[in-house]
């Protein structure tokens, strides 16, 4: 797309290689570490389970994006992220296969997902970076950590298995899973930018609702009725946060309000002195 003149790099050609180490490669850092011990906790828990610890996310992405001052703390916002994390935390409770090791590799994962949104959100909130133009910056780094990672970690494996083979056996459904990734990434960046990364972290607990019930349903994972109420009331600490963010926002909106009749006001004086 940008060789073909459809995308133009504007914030991307400035960018010197002390400034792509500092910034640019730290998203691919994050970004294969979150994929990589993402997947690797689907080897010691459930998929439900999975996903009730992800809605601990919001919680884990406020405190990098307070930390980092990229987000402003609202006491209803952070009054519904800490019932989402209670609730969470009781689901976790409840859960009947329970081991350590993917707990660690899962919170490890939405940490190091965390930073990722921060570096995010700064990049494409505060630099104004559009989205086509942030991806083609960013790939790249991604793909050399899980590069890395890889030749690392998996690549005998991948050769014992023929794994080559198996691309090639089905290389569309490889080619349409590679087509929605992008897609993924495309939207991603654009609800942060339009948002902000901890909106579309709560927001992403609707989606963990549904993985939920089609692992219920489709593939038969046991969830306990503890496991029920605690995520339960993780989605009453959605829809309080959700509220939360509307306040905020609209206190926002007056503030901004306020501040240009002071300048207005400010303005009328000096003319009249």
């Amino acid at each position: 797309m940008v060789n073909a003149g459809y995308v133009k790099l504007d914030k991307s050609r400035d960018i010197s290689p002390r400034w792509y180490c500092t910034h640019i490669l730290p998203i691919g850092a994050f970004a294969a570490i979150s994929l990589a011990l993402g997947n690797y906790t689907y080897l010691y828990l459930s998929v439900s389970f999975i996903q009730m610890l992800k809605a601990a996310v919001p919680c884990v992405t406020m405190i990098v994006l307070v930390a980092t001052a990229l987000e402003k703390p609202h006491r209803m916002t952070v009054l519904g992220v800490l019932i989402l994390t209670f609730g969470t935390a009781l689901a976790a409770y409840g859960e009947i296969a329970f081991q350590w090791i993917g707990v660690i590799m899962m919170f490890s994962s939405e940490f190091s997902e965390a930073f990722r949104m921060a570096v995010l959100q700064y990049l494409l909130g505060n630099l104004r970076f559009d989205l086509i133009e942030g991806l083609y910056v960013m790939a790249p780094a991604s793909f050399a950590f899980l590069v890395l990672g890889i030749m690392l970690f998996e690549f005998q494996t991948f050769q014992e298995e023929d794994g080559f083979a198996k691309i090639t056996g089905r290389p569309h459904k490889y080619l349409a899973a590679a087509f929605l990734g992008f897609c993924v990434n495309l939207l991603t960046l654009a609800v942060i930018k339009s948002t902000s990364s901890l909106t579309f972290k709560v927001v992403g607990q609707v989606k963990n609702t549904v993985v939920i019930l089609v692992s219920v349903v489709v593939f038969g994972s046991e969830i306990t009725f503890l496991q029920v109420v605690g995520y339960s009331i993780s989605m009453v600490g959605f829809a309080v946060y959700q509220r939360g963010k509307q306040v905020q926002a609209k206190a926002e909106e007056r503030e901004k309000e306020m501040d240009g009749y002071e300048r207005v006001e400010l303005h009328e004086q000096k003319g009249e002195a």
